[in-house]
């Protein structure tokens, strides 16, 4: 265990010095899955696999575990040459795979929770690279001002003001016209990656034609037994300028730089995810809603089959009707017409008034 615990403190010194930005995924397009097949639903992975699944890492290279169709594989060298691995299993945490005609064992050390906690591979030890919350907790960022403090200074703030023609603002209340539809708004609660309630009301509203199309994705997903779970639609500008002020570095590849305003601010983007009509239950997918990590591309490698399944559906479905999954965020959809709305700064009691 002393070697594990010297190679842990290698590896974090490594991610300070030389860490892993992650905005570089904006640099290319993000092409849907060209293995997704809406009629072969996979069947859940082993749960005695669950807590293996991840990454892990050695001197800034990165050994990714995931599920394909009931076999654990390794992708040796994640992000780089990345070398897909089908590992075979010999005994529980341990398995063998064939590289260069030669037949190599890999072994996995759990916590006592059932986490990965370290991989080897002959002399070498890669440790559990924890860039997911623990326990499927949300993730948080630290503030270094009170809510309200940052509040106040973003409602006197003036909002961007943009030359062109716009189309009059026609945002409604999406549970007035798509059936099943089910709220977990997040930014009421607690439980969002700041920690406190930035909206006075857990409700959300969206530009009329993008209900419209909402509504014919929600009615193909309904037929396949899925519902839509909503956490975020329209977002008035001050809380855009928040959430920016509250985060610092990568945080700020997941949120919107409040000077150019955001699709959230024009009421044409939507967070969702999918749950089961029958059970109730959120469907879980690779990584978390509002998740700052890798994991939250819609193209990350990692999870299980079925994860990565339930991932492109919704992608599939929402695409179709003339959503764009946002490069960075599994959840997050925008409406094609977003350019011909303006930025938007309504609260949620005036628009209640309205509607």
């Amino acid at each position: 265990m002393k070697l594990v615990y010297y190679i842990r403190n290698i590896s974090l010194i490594f991610l300070l010095f030389f860490p892993i930005h992650l905005s570089a995924q904006t640099l290319v397009d993000i092409k849907l899955n060209s293995d997704f097949d809406l009629n072969r639903m996979p069947v859940s992975a082993p749960e005695k696999w669950q807590g293996l699944l991840g990454e892990y890492i050695l001197n800034g290279k990165i050994i990714l575990i995931r599920e394909i169709n009931g076999q654990l594989h390794a992708i040796d060298d994640l992000n780089d040459q990345e070398v897909e691995l089908p590992l075979i299993e010999t005994a529980q945490n341990s398995f063998i795979f064939q590289r260069n005609s030669l037949s190599q064992k890999l072994t996995i050390e759990q916590d006592d929770r059932g986490q990965g906690e370290a991989l080897q591979i002959g002399d070498e030890i890669f440790l559990r690279n924890r860039i997911e919350p623990r326990n499927g907790e949300t993730y948080k960022v630290s503030l270094d001002k009170t809510i309200e403090e940052y509040t106040r200074s973003a409602l006197n703030e003036k909002v961007p003001v943009e030359d062109g023609d716009f189309v009059a603002s026609d945002l409604v209340d999406v549970t007035e016209y798509i059936d099943h539809v089910k709220l977990d708004v997040r930014y009421a609660t607690s439980n969002n990656f700041l920690g406190v309630p930035t909206y006075s009301q857990a409700k959300t509203f969206l530009q009329r034609p993008a209900v419209k199309a909402i509504q014919k994705a929600n009615k193909k997903l309904n037929d396949l037994g899925y519902g839509l779970l909503m956490h975020d639609g329209y977002r008035p500008w001050y809380v855009t300028k928040i959430f920016w002020d509250a985060t610092t570095g990568f945080e700020r590849d997941f949120v919107a730089d409040p000077s150019k305003g955001s699709r959230h601010n024009r009421g044409c983007a939507i967070d969702l995810t999918l749950y089961e009509l029958k059970s109730g239950e959120v469907v879980k997918m690779v990584g978390t809603y509002d998740e700052m990590s890798m994991r939250s591309y819609p193209d990350y490698k990692g999870g299980t089959s079925l994860e990565r399944w339930h991932r492109d559906l919704l992608r599939s479905v929402m695409e179709d009707v003339g959503f764009r999954v946002n490069r960075l965020e599994w959840w997050h959809f925008d409406y094609k017409d977003w350019q011909k709305y303006p930025i938007l700064n309504e609260t949620f009691e005036e628009l209640s008034l309205a509607n």
